[in-house]
């Protein structure tokens, strides 16, 4: 049975900060939860020498528990520590099934510049059946939530959760819809190609927007129609925001579940903490 109130927090190991623990420490403050730190010991080698996976072990359960101890002295927000054993992916996937909320860390990539590049977080993230939060191990903490709409019922729930969000920070909430037409193979100019969104494009907008200002009065939101793909522009909309939040459009088949290649395009971009909301 799925407990809401659980954060669970994937912990690589030892760090000087842990924004993705912070993350997760500030939303459970506001929603009453509790947060669970969950660090896996990767015993996935072939062969792992018995004396390293006992003293890996012990040393992680350790410093976990210290970890959520100043947590919990430092927020007052109940914080608790989980050690397993095993795959890495595999091991989070599974003990993430009955959580609220899972949140992961980051790390960039100095051989892509500014594009950081975390395929275990996209593992993760395409895998679990719970809303996943992906943060990244920066400073960077823009203004503003930015959410995706598409008319679809998977626009609901991410809609809702980033304008609570963004009324919790006191911060505007910028709606995006995007339109697309593929151009045709051609230099010339092809008849009909549309170059404004049609009345239905603007329509799916309004209709997601409808009812905000009754439910959050003090709450600024800007709605925009953007010609783009979908990953583009939010990408474009999210940078220098606080969060991007997207629907996932999760396909199941094989054994796996796939967020759709909007939502893996921009955990892989990363312009920003990056909520992906089932």
């Amino acid at each position: 049975m799925r407990n809401e109130h659980r954060i669970m927090v994937g912990v690589s190991g030892p760090a000087p900060s842990h924004p993705a623990v912070e993350w997760a420490l500030s939303y459970a403050s506001s929603a009453q939860g509790d947060v669970e730190l969950v660090h896996v010991v990767d015993l996935s080698w072939r062969s792992t020498p018995a004396p390293f996976a006992e003293s890996a072990l012990l040393a992680a359960e350790r410093e976990l528990r210290d970890l959520a101890g100043q947590c919990t002295a430092r927020t007052g927000v109940p914080v608790h520590a989980t050690v397993l054993t095993g795959h890495p992916t595999a091991m989070l996937v599974e003990h993430a099934a009955d959580a609220g909320m899972l949140v992961l860390g980051t790390r960039g990539n100095e051989e892509f510049g500014e594009y950081l590049f975390n395929t275990r977080a996209l593992r993760v993230a395409g895998r679990v059946n719970v809303s996943t939060v992906v943060v990244p191990d920066s400073d960077r903490q823009g203004v503003g939530i930015v959410v995706g709409v598409d008319g679809s019922a998977f626009s609901v729930a991410p809609l809702a959760f980033a304008a609570r969000e963004a009324d919790r920070f006191g911060e505007p909430l910028v709606v995006v819809h995007s339109w697309h037409a593929p151009r045709p193979w051609t230099d010339s100019e092809v008849e009909g190609w549309p170059a404004e969104p049609e009345d239905e494009e603007r329509r799916i907008l309004a209709e997601a927007v409808a009812g905000l200002a009754q439910s959050y009065p003090d709450l600024k939101v800007q709605s925009d129609v953007v010609f783009a793909r979908a990953a583009n522009a939010l990408y474009a909309a999210a940078e220098g925001a606080r969060m991007l939040v997207v629907g996932s459009h999760g396909r199941h088949g094989f054994d796996k579940a796939w967020l759709g290649s909007t939502s893996e395009e921009l955990i892989l971009a990363m312009p920003t903490t990056v909520a992906v909301i089932r």
